[in-house]
């Protein structure tokens, strides 16, 4: 009898503790991955003045603007960052860059300056990871925008020579020599992208080719063509998002976002208070950034994400604008003159990461 009680008690004994331990177990109880939360931070010790462009080139992210220090270290204008530390290039500038981009496996800059590194390149340059190189004379005047259209390297600004050939604005760089592309346009080329195969040039003009153009217009290698009628207003940047052209603008009272799909221009939601300067693609989705600090209404400090429908704030936004972007392995960066998101301080870069 005695075996018999201890049996059953040693028996009910295991079943409560298996109750216990099934009910510690349970779901409700198990742990939970950590939220994930983005953040803007600072690139190290970041910058002490305005960045104007941003590019990666051989593995390392590539900033350029009026800045003469990164991370505390003297720079010249244009710095690179290998994911932990900032470090000069040998094309550094002796003003800024506007613009970046990599061309034929060289880092390529344009902007206002007329030595690079010392030597004589007005207001373009290229750089090979260890020289540097001038494109024959240059241009005359400031380059504001780069891109790379099939095997040719396309700048545009307020130029009027490249290399000493009458360009017009916009010029294509073939490796070899500058040439026009027809006539040109009339003003002012600020952006550049590639769309639809086809060059898209936006900017602050009224013709491109002789065209009716109204500030964008498209080159298909032989002929400029206009964009339905094009944006009333000048555009200061391009991209391409959900297989649609998309244009930033601005003017002296407010600013926008305008998209084109190939035969008629859309608004993207409610307007800005002010110029948007950047557009980029980042996790499927549209990022602006510029000088504007409301959307309809709506507080955006400098920066602001479209999710196909809708215009939302990105984290604590910014204190002062947004003048470029980029995308640094899964990170996106932005530049301008920043000097803290929010609380934190991130002299003029920050990257918006999680944690």
């Amino acid at each position: 009898m005695y075996f018999s009680r201890l049996s059953i008690i040693t028996g009910a004994c295991l079943l409560i503790i298996a109750s216990l331990l099934a009910v510690g177990c349970s779901d409700e109880d198990k742990p939970t991955a950590p939220t994930v939360h983005y953040t803007w931070e600072p690139l190290g010790m970041g910058m002490n003045a305005m960045i104007s462009a941003l590019t990666v080139y051989d593995g390392k992210l590539i900033a350029g603007g009026i800045f003469d220090t990164a991370g505390g270290v003297g720079v010249n204008s244009i710095a690179a960052w290998d994911g932990s530390s900032w470090s000069p290039l040998g094309l550094g500038t002796n003003y800024y860059p506007y613009a970046l981009a990599v061309y034929d496996n060289n880092l390529i800059a344009g902007g206002t300056f007329k030595t690079a590194g010392g030597q004589t390149v007005n207001r373009i340059a290229a750089w090979d990871g260890s020289s540097r190189a001038a494109f024959e004379t240059g241009m005359d005047r400031p380059v504001y925008a780069l891109t790379v259209y099939g095997d040719k390297l396309i700048a545009g600004g307020t130029f009027h020579t490249a290399g000493g050939v009458e360009a017009n604005h916009i010029a294509a760089w073939d490796g070899s020599a500058w040439a026009r592309l027809k006539i040109g346009v009339d003003d002012e080329v600020d952006a550049l992208t590639v769309y639809d195969n086809r060059l898209i040039a936006g900017g602050w003009f009224t013709t491109a080719g002789g065209l009716s153009a109204n500030n964008v217009a498209a080159w298909n290698g032989w002929n400029w063509a206009s964009l339905g009628a094009g944006v009333n207003a000048a555009i200061h940047a391009l991209t391409v998002y959900d297989g649609k052209l998309i244009a930033g603008w601005g003017t002296s009272t407010g600013g926008g976002v305008n998209s084109w799909n190939g035969s008629s221009w859309t608004v993207l939601g409610p307007g800005m208070n002010h110029t948007v300067r950047a557009l980029t693609v980042y996790n499927n989705t549209l990022i602006a950034g510029g000088a504007f600090t409301t959307i309809g209404g709506d507080s955006t400090k400098y920066i602001a994400a479209w999710d196909g429908s809708t215009w939302t704030s990105l984290g604590t936004g910014f204190k002062s604008p947004v003048l470029t972007f980029t995308v640094y392995g899964d990170k996106l960066i932005a530049g301008g003159w920043l000097d803290s998101a929010g609380i934190v301080s991130v002299n003029n870069i920050a990257v918006w990461d999680y944690r």
